[in-house]
């Protein structure tokens, strides 16, 4: 530009009839000079700026891409957020499950306890009521068989015998007392031979293996039995009490 304008300054300056003196020329090659200048300083300018331009455009693509990276990051981290809650609210409920299933076998075992202890009491009570029934059946018969031996000591009358001699002394003889033997009555027997569940009848059942007179019965009102577990199979018995008593008892036909 530039050149342009020095070679507009000389035509104007070689044409005919246009004189220009020597201040004006002067003046116009400084005003070109200070037109050179701050053209200079113009495209400067433009260069700066076209660089600023370029680094705001790169720094706008690394921002972009870092801003692209960000939002990445973010939608993955917020799926797995999304992820962990649904895993969080699954095992919540199967822990919830676990739980109602925990309680329900609680309650089954403290009722199953509950109800063998209960019977442990009834058996230990039954056990204790037969013992004194024996205890007192046993001093009864030892207090009638000690009467029935008192009864029959009767001691033969002395017999006296003279000499033929005045000055004899009288003899005295005497046999003992014959005592008679009184057999006491049998007592019933406690663990002895094998019940048969199959033909034993309730009192049997009740002394002999120390059941409630009312599961006795059951027993009885269930035959036939063609094994010994059918007891617990028939849930006439628990199997607490099935292991104390299956040692003594038998199913046999």
């Amino acid at each position: 530009m530039n050149r342009w304008l020095v070679i507009a300054v000389v035509l104007l300056l070689g044409l005919p009839g246009c004189m220009v003196s020597k201040s004006k020329y002067e003046a116009s090659v400084a005003d070109m000079e200070s037109a050179k200048a701050e053209l200079e300083k113009s495209r400067m300018h433009q260069e700066a700026l076209e660089e600023q331009i370029r680094n705001l455009k790169g720094l706008n693509e690394k921002v972009s891409t870092d801003l692209e990276t960000m939002t990445t990051e973010v939608q993955r981290i917020k799926e797995g957020r999304k992820n962990e809650h649904t895993l969080l609210e699954t095992r919540e409920r199967e822990l919830d499950q676990e739980k109602e299933q925990l309680t329900s076998k609680l309650r089954v075992v403290v009722d199953q306890y509950q109800k063998v202890k209960a019977q442990n009491k009834a058996l230990k009570e039954t056990v204790l009521r037969y013992q004194k029934e024996l205890k007192d059946t046993r001093e009864s018969s030892i207090g009638s068989t000690a009467g029935v031996m008192k009864s029959s000591e009767k001691p033969d009358m002395p017999k006296t015998e003279m000499a033929p001699s005045v000055n004899s002394s009288p003899i005295v003889s005497s046999k003992p007392p014959v005592p008679k033997i009184v057999t006491p009555p049998t007592l019933p027997k406690i663990g002895g031979d094998l019940v048969n569940i199959n033909k034993a009848p309730v009192s049997d059942l009740v002394l002999t293996l120390g059941l409630t007179r009312e599961v006795a019965e059951e027993v009885v009102s269930n035959r036939p039995y063609r094994l010994r577990g059918e007891l617990v199979a028939k849930n006439i018995i628990p199997k607490t009490t099935f292991d104390e008593i299956k040692d003594r008892i038998t199913a046999s036909p």
